[in-house]
């Protein structure tokens, strides 16, 4: 005879299903559903009222190791984009300064001849 424990996993359908799981005061579960992607969480408190919470799960991936030479290139390729982007507010901000003159001129023209005008 064999007097080893026998595990097995709890399978409920649905919500439903896990809401009508019974157990006794106190107790904790993870009942696996079997019409999705979830487990679910059931505890009773020490009247025996049950809540149940469920929780997606996902089969584990093991993270890709770190590749430092595309992190060195990938921070390069950013120091060029920023780099390039101040360049050209840079660029925009003294256009703008330029055309601000230009307009102050034009304004300046337009009242001379508006005050010639109505002598």
């Amino acid at each position: 005879m064999n007097n080893a424990p026998r595990y097995e996993i709890i399978r409920v359908n649905g919500e439903a299903g896990a809401r009508n799981f019974r157990m006794g005061p106190n107790s904790t579960a993870l009942l696996l559903d079997n019409t999705a992607s979830i487990v679910w969480y059931a505890q009773t408190d020490g009247t025996g009222y049950l809540t149940v919470a469920p929780f997606d799960i996902t089969p584990h991936q093991v993270p890709k190791p770190v590749d430092m030479n595309d992190l060195s290139a990938r921070v390069t390729k950013l120091e060029e984009i920023i780099a390039n982007v101040q360049q050209s507010n840079l660029g925009a901000t003294k256009q703008t300064k330029k055309q601000r003159q230009q307009s102050v001129a034009v304004d300046s023209n337009l009242d001379q001849s508006a005050s010639n005008s109505t002598i």
